[in-house]
C-alpha cells in the first residue's frame, strides 16, 4: 500500500521503489540490533512473536511519513534544477525537522521499556531502535545518496525528468544558450 501511495504522489515508479526498499532495510537492521541485544545482553531466548510484525508495521508506516517530508522537498526543488543539486537544497531544511522528530518519537517508544511485560519492553526497544536507524541513516544518508545516484531517472516515468534536464542545461535559470 505505501509503494501504491508514494507512487500515485510522487508520479513516479523508481522513487518509491528506492525509498520502500530503504524502509526496508531498515526494519531488517532493526530487527537485527533488537536480537542482538536482547539474545546476546539480555539473555532472551526469542522475541515475542508478534513483537516483530507490529514493529515492522510501525516503523513503514514512519518510515513513509519521513519519505513524504523529504523526498517532498526534494521533488519541489527538483522543478527548478538538477536532481542533485535538490537534494543538496532540500535535505538540510529537512533533516532538522527529521532528526528532531525521531529523537522525540524515539524516546516516547523507549519510554514503554520502563513497563514490566517482556513484550512491551521489546517493542519499545525495537521501536527505538528502528526510528534512530530511520532517521539517522536511512533518511539523512541512504535516501539522499539514492536520489543523488539516480539524478532524474528517479522520477521516471514522470515529468520531472524534462525539467531536471532543461535546469541542468542552464534553461529557466535567465541563462539561455544562445
Amino acid at each position: 500500500m505505501n509503494l501504491v501511495l508514494l507512487a500515485v504522489f510522487l508520479r513516479s515508479i523508481v522513487a518509491p521503489i528506492a525509498l520502500v526498499a530503504s524502509s526496508a532495510l531498515a526494519i531488517v537492521a532493526t530487527f537485527g540490533l533488537t536480537t542482538l541485544l536482547f539474545r546476546d545482553f539480555l539473555s532472551t531466548p526469542d522475541l515475542t512473536y508478534y513483537v516483530p510484525l507490529a514493529v515492522g508495521v510501525l516503523l513503514l508506516s514512519f518510515g513513509t511519513d519521513y519519505n513524504l517530508f523529504i523526498v517532498g522537498r526534494i521533488w519541489q526543488e527538483s522543478r527548478d534544477r538538477p536532481v542533485p543539486e535538490a537534494v543538496r537544497t532540500a535535505v538540510p531544511r529537512a533533516s532538522h525537522a527529521i532528526s528532531i522528530a525521531g529523537i522525540a518519537l524515539a524516546a516516547s517508544f523507549a519510554a514503554l521499556a520502563i513497563v514490566p511485560i517482556a513484550p512491551f519492553r521489546e517493542f519499545a526497544v525495537a521501536i527505538g531502535i528502528g526510528v534512530i536507524i530511520d532517521t539517522f541513516i536511512v533518511r539523512t544518508l541512504l535516501v539522499p545518496a539514492l536520489f543523488t545516484t539516480l539524478g532524474s531517472g528517479s522520477w521516471w516515468p514522470g515529468r520531472r525528468r524534462a525539467s531536471a534536464d532543461r535546469s541542468s542545461a542552464g534553461i529557466g535559470h535567465g541563462r539561455e544558450l544562445v
